[in-house]
């Protein structure tokens, strides 16, 4: 029987690569956060660390009779914000209060029709009704969602089409801000894989396409990526299980620029990776090993 995961601490160690026929350097070693389960396998705590060891944040989440009651945000120390839920027996989400430093919390309530959520709704502390979110459907499947900024207007929508089998074969989502309005349109196989996101500016105009050509085990075996810069292709690779052991990001001409060596674990838990990226004009070069260490309950 599979041990069940208690905590796992991330470590990052930069590397400056050696010279020629010498040894790379590792240093800087540090973590990067931690995660703490409960016997159940609910995440109960999540601390991320600065590169000196300092807690940048904390979130805390208690449970009871197996949902999340209590969410707590710490940011350096000092409590950022509280939201507390209510779910009935059946553990439906009916009820979410934002609690801040000051003054009385947010309401946040969700309403249901036959078992889908149909509203969700943010009531301020004066009492005032702000941002909400809609959902849709036309027999039984999701079909449209809108989401509604705290002045009324419409600043998302997410629309839902499905082939005559009945399985979901795309998704456009557009969102608007005061100057801005763009357009993602997200493609998906008869299986379910995502093979294909196109991104339009407010004008109509597609400014970026990536596309997954799905491999063995209905597994991505490629992708390309392409917009403005030019067009990047990623290459995945697995071992026998199924995990992915590598990614390789290459120039449209076969140059690699990245990549991310993986190891497993016989249980399929992730243990480490090495991460290596040339510099590129928009992004400095970067070189480390990550480290993944488990504790398990007894």
């Amino acid at each position: 029987m599979e041990k069940k995961i208690k905590s796992i601490d991330l470590y990052r160690t930069n590397i400056v690569p050696g010279d020629a026929g010498e040894e790379d350097i590792l240093m800087d070693e540090h973590m990067i956060n931690r995660t703490v389960y409960d016997e159940d396998g609910n995440e109960t705590e999540r601390i991320t660390y600065s590169p000196e060891g300092e807690v940048e944040e904390r979130i805390i989440v208690n449970y009871s009779n197996g949902h999340p009651v209590e969410e707590i945000l710490e940011l350096e120390g000092e409590l950022a914000e509280k939201t507390t839920r209510e779910f009935d027996e059946k553990g439906t989400l009916l009820l979410e209060f934002r609690h801040y430093q000051d003054g009385e919390p947010d309401k946040i309530s969700y309403t249901y029709e036959d078992g889908k959520p149909v509203q969700k709704l943010v009531t301020d502390s004066d009492g005032d009704e702000g941002e909400k979110f809609l959902w849709h459907y036309k027999d039984g499947k999701l079909v449209k969602g809108v989401s509604y900024n705290e002045y009324g207007n419409i600043d998302l929508t997410r629309e839902h089409s499905y082939n005559e089998a009945g399985h979901l074969e795309q998704i456009t989502e557009t969102r608007i801000s005061a100057d801005d309005k763009i357009s993602i349109v997200t493609l998906f196989d008869e299986a379910g894989n995502l093979v294909q996101e196109k991104q339009y500016d407010r004008k109509g105009n597609l400014v970026s396409r990536s596309t997954t050509v799905i491999g063995e085990n209905n597994l991505p075996a490629q992708t390309e990526n392409e917009n403005s810069m030019g067009k990047t292709i990623s290459v995945f690779s697995y071992d026998e299980k199924g995990n992915n052991i590598k990614l390789e990001e290459k120039t449209s001409e076969g140059d690699v620029y990245a990549t991310i060596d993986r190891l497993y674990d016989d249980a399929g838990h992730i243990t480490g990776a090495r991460v290596h990226m040339e510099p590129e004009l928009n992004r400095p070069g970067q070189h480390y090993v990550l480290v993944y260490k488990y504790e398990f309950y007894d």
